[in-house]
């Protein structure tokens, strides 16, 4: 697969940004392929366009499968494995954070009664790391309604035109 300049830009600098957030590049290379792919792509495909090992694809594509970025899908006929971003890809993988967001909460509780209580600023730490997650869960639960509303009507003015 031959990308025009200005998307294989894209692709890179998607790349670049993601890796900012902790991920490796490839992974970000690779959802800013499927981003902007008409069609699934196969892990062969992807490592063609990308310039990449096989393998490294089919470790970074099992990472956006489980962070909710990529779904794996088939074609009739095909052994190979596809992937693409479906919508509600950006949805699931923000939800998919939530189980990891109450785990943090809970390890903070677990922290506040491994330390002494003469610790202060441990505790002071953790108790802060525990506000801060149990916020941060309660307010991503709270926004995907809003979300799905807002995403529901803005489909609806684009079917009007």
């Amino acid at each position: 697969m031959k990308l025009k300049p200005e998307t294989q830009d894209f692709v890179e600098r998607i790349g670049l940004t993601l890796e900012k957030l902790g991920t490796t590049r490839t992974l970000g290379r690779m959802f800013g392929l499927l981003l902007v792919a008409e069609r699934p792509m196969s892990l062969g495909e992807l490592a063609s366009a990308l310039r990449v090992s096989k393998a490294s694809i089919s470790t970074n594509a099992r990472v956006c499968v489980q962070s909710g970025l990529a779904q794996p899908v088939s074609i009739l006929g095909d052994r190979r494995d596809y992937y693409e971003i479906s919508a509600g890809s950006f949805e699931r993988a923000v939800m998919a954070r939530l189980p990891v967001i109450e785990e943090i909460v809970s390890l903070a509780d677990v922290g506040i009664g491994a330390v002494d209580k003469d610790n202060r600023a441990a505790r002071a730490r953790l108790e802060e790391m525990r506000d801060f997650y149990e916020f941060l869960g309660t307010e991503m639960a709270k926004i995907m309604p809003r979300w799905q509303e807002i995403r529901k009507r803005s489909k609806a003015r684009k079917r009007q035109r």
